[in-house]
Parts: structure tokens; sequence; C-alpha cells
């Protein structure tokens, strides 16, 4: 028991998996709200390539995900995004 709360307290706990689907040219969810440190999954279910990019100076962006690929983002603050291919299709990521 002391193994695992050294670890822990080494490590830190993973933080918990939120997942956008992108469909229908649709970010689903387009509002997520998450804590710090949460990871989110983007999974494209469309027929066309999309990605994932910062909405507010480009800080950070996917690679293109292909139909059926997915990409993870670790949420470290909040995050307005956007897809670069279909500029129509937003998304925000909320941290409580």
């Amino acid at each position: 028991m002391i193994r695992i709360l050294l670890l822990l307290a080494l490590f830190g706990c993973a933080g918990k998996s939120h997942r956008v689907d992108i469909r229908d040219m649709k970010f689903i969810p387009a509002d997520l709200e998450v804590k710090k440190g949460d990871n989110v999954v983007f999974v494209n279910h469309d027929i066309v390539n999309h990605n994932v990019t910062d909405a507010s100076g480009g800080k950070w962006s996917s690679s293109v995900l292909a139909p059926d690929s997915s990409w993870t983002y670790k949420a470290i603050e909040k995050a307005d995004y956007y897809c670069s291919f279909h500029p129509v299709m937003k998304g925000k990521i909320v941290i409580r």
C-alpha cells in the first residue's frame, strides 16, 4: 500500500479520459467540461479528413485525422478549437 501511495505521489494520478466524436461535420459534444490534466480523445467517424486546431493563435494542432482515426489532447487550459479544413466545425474545452 505504501509503495502505491509513493508511486502516486511521484507520478501523479492519471487524468480522466473524455471523448469527442467527429461526425456529420461536427464535434460532438461541441462544448466539453473537463478537469485540468484530463485527456480528450477526438475520434473521426466522418468519411473525410479532419483535424483539431487551437483557435486562439494556433498553439497546437492535431495531425490529419483520417476516417476512423483518433488523436488525444491533454487539457491544460481552456481552449476553443476548430477544424482548419472545415472552419465551420468548432468546439470548446472548459476547465472546471
